[in-house]
């Protein structure tokens, strides 16, 4: 699989970045005359065949189009975890998840206020490619709380707080997932998504950790779309 998001479904030729290029022809060995298949992250599968096998301009010729309708929502909140390689691994498994839009908030208990979005979008890519998933998610953020909940109204909201009555994720709600920073969200915040009509929610008896908490809702909300 490789990937070009420019790419329109009228086209009769692909021209493969220098770093596809380089992975086809170098990596993966691929000759003049070898079929390859091309994704542009929005739902497009271009099956073509290689013209110029050169490692940094590779050229195929299209030989058919197919378009996926999208099926699956699934929208992520989730504060960034002090150690990125956590977030990383999260972004990576979400993708091939199923993972449609993944929005990093800023919490007062959050540890880690910046993110390197660009290497994010690289992994999303790869793990888009990997699992042969035709849609790359949208990747957000950072914002703050407050901003997240006015722009996105409505959805769950996944904390700590056993004062708060919390039920269980079921179909009757957007398909978007609130989940605090390694700290929880703090009393005010619990309230202020409240009132935003996010309900709370458990995900079981286990105190899990952020990216754990934020797969497992992939999971949960990733089936909802199936089966709900």
């Amino acid at each position: 699989m490789f990937y070009l998001p420019n790419l329109l479904p009228s086209a009769e030729t692909v021209l493969l970045t220098e770093e596809e290029s380089s992975h086809c022809i170098r990596v993966l060995r691929k000759q003049p005359g070898d079929e390859i298949q091309v994704l542009d992250g929005k739902g497009g599968l271009y099956t073509a065949v290689i013209l110029d096998a050169h490692h940094k301009k590779c050229t195929a010729k299209v030989l058919n189009y197919c378009f996926e309708e999208p099926t699956v929502s699934v929208h992520l909140a989730v504060a960034p975890t002090k150690n990125m390689d956590r977030i990383e691994w999260l972004v990576e498994k979400g993708t091939e998840l199923g993972c449609t839009q993944f929005t990093f908030i800023l919490t007062k208990r959050s540890e880690r206020i910046k993110v390197n979005m660009e290497r994010l979008h690289k992994i999303a890519v790869s793990a888009m490619k990997q699992s042969k998933r035709v849609y790359l998610p949208d990747l957000e953020g950072p914002i703050s709380l407050s901003e997240f909940l006015t722009k996105y109204p409505g959805g769950w909201v996944a904390h700590c707080d056993g004062d708060v009555p919390r039920g269980q994720v079921d179909a009757s709600e957007p398909f978007r997932m609130l989940i605090g920073p390694e700290g929880d969200f703090t009393p005010d915040e619990v309230n202020a998504t409240l009132k935003a009509s996010y309900r709370p929610v458990t995900l079981g008896e286990a105190r899990l950790r952020t990216e754990t908490a934020a797969l497992k809702s992939i999971i949960i909300l990733e089936g909802l779309t199936v089966h709900g």
